[in-house]
């Protein structure tokens, strides 16, 4: 399977917003959220929009807390790590102000329960002295459990879902196998598997098949008959 990047709907209106928030002027808020089911594509598109946007991306860990926090960004940032939390908040805003990086924070439904939620306010903190753009990704219920935080969710000036994976998506994807995908078993995909990350497993294991019994083309019937749908996980 070729590893080529695919702009799907999903990265396209992520880009968009990223866009948008970097291109507000003076003081405004520069906050955002990205929320919806998994497999619809988030990761894929967030490892592209950090390097696009030469953004800071962090993946929530359940072992978080301020101190630690602050230590991943002072070590992004290349900044000394000894010192006062408040030093070290400090030398981040400094730094982020001059530089002015975005940071994405991806899975913060980890920092949504009470015990957590000061990582996020860590984060609010840091947005409303620099005014750099923060993005957070979540899970389909987190708009919803922001809105119970109306100080941090007030700053939130542009909201992506994403939305389930369309035909054209799916097209795209199966462009990059190595054997032909066949409009029934596309069809197949999007009615059956409307998840990218399912359909790259049944791909790669088709394309094994395939490579075993010289099949260059697939239908959905020649996909049914590989009984690849039904291996092991």
């Amino acid at each position: 399977m070729e590893k080529r990047f695919i702009e799907t709907e999903n990265y396209i209106m992520m880009h968009e917003m990223m866009t948008r928030l970097n291109e507000l002027e003076g003081n405004a808020e520069r906050m955002g959220l990205a929320y919806g089911h998994f497999g619809l594509g988030k990761s894929f598109s967030l490892e592209r929009i950090a390097a696009e946007f030469d953004a800071i991306l962090l993946r929530t860990d359940q072992t978080w807390t301020v101190s630690s926090v602050l230590k991943i960004l002072a070590e992004e940032l290349a900044i000394d790590t000894k010192g006062r939390s408040s030093d070290i908040i400090e030398r981040i805003e400094h730094q982020l102000m001059r530089q002015g990086r975005p940071i994405i924070v991806d899975e913060i439904d980890t920092l949504l329960p009470a015990r957590k939620f000061e990582v996020l306010e860590l984060f609010r903190d840091i947005h409303d002295k620099t005014k750099n753009t923060f993005v957070m990704v979540g899970m389909e219920s987190c708009d919803a459990r922001l809105k119970n935080h109306k100080h941090f969710y007030s700053r939130i000036v542009s909201k992506v879902k994403f939305q389930k994976i369309p035909k054209s998506d799916i097209e795209k994807f199966c462009t990059q196998s190595d054997v032909k995908v066949e409009e029934d078993l596309v069809d197949y995909f999007l009615h059956q598997y409307p998840n990218l990350r399912q359909i790259k497993v049944l791909l790669l294991r088709l394309e094994v098949w395939c490579e075993l019994n010289a099949i260059e083309s697939v239908s959905l019937k020649v996909f049914k008959q590989s009984g690849v749908e039904h291996a092991e996980r």
